[in-house]
C-alpha cells in the first residue's frame, strides 16, 4: 500500500516491466524525423524601418496621450460607477466618475485636434470627386 510520502503513488517499482508499454516509444525521435525546414530571407530585415511607415513625431505624441486618456476614461468611469452601485461610496465614486468623464472630454478634444491638425493627409478616399 503506498504511503502519504511517496512521490508517484502509481508508478511500477520496476521501470522495465515487460507487460507495460513505453508511453514514450510511439514519438519517435523528433530530432531525427522532423522535416528539416528552409530558410527564408526576410526583406528588409535589420534595417531601422520598422513596418516601413513613417509617422510624424507630433501625431505619434497626439496618439499615445488619446490612449492615455482614454484608458483613464474607461478607468475612471467604469471603478466610479461600481464603487456607487455596489458599495454606496458616493465621494469616492463620484470623483472618479469625474475624472473619468474629464479624461473621456480630453479624449474627444484631442480627436478633433488631430482631425483639425492630420486629418487631411493621406485621405484621398475622403475627397469630393470633380465631375
Amino acid at each position: 500500500m503506498p504511503s502519504d510520502f511517496d512521490e508517484w503513488p502509481d508508478e511500477p517499482d520496476e521501470p522495465d516491466e515487460p507487460d507495460e508499454p513505453d508511453p514514450e516509444a510511439r514519438w519517435g525521435s523528433p530530432e531525427e524525423d522532423l522535416v528539416s525546414v528552409p530558410s527564408v530571407e526576410i526583406p528588409g530585415e535589420g534595417e531601422e524601418e520598422g513596418a516601413g511607415v513613417e509617422i510624424d513625431g507630433d501625431l505619434a505624441k497626439l496618439f499615445w496621450v488619446t490612449v492615455v486618456y482614454a484608458n483613464v476614461a474607461l478607468a475612471g468611469i467604469s471603478i466610479g460607477l461600481l464603487l456607487v452601485a455596489f458599495r454606496g461610496q458616493w465621494g469616492w465614486g463620484g470623483g472618479a466618475v469625474a475624472v473619468g468623464l474629464f479624461a473621456l472630454y480630453r479624449t474627444y478634444d484631442l480627436y478633433r485636434t488631430y482631425q483639425e491638425e492630420f486629418g487631411g493627409e493621406g485621405d484621398e478616399g475622403d475627397e469630393p470627386a470633380d465631375e
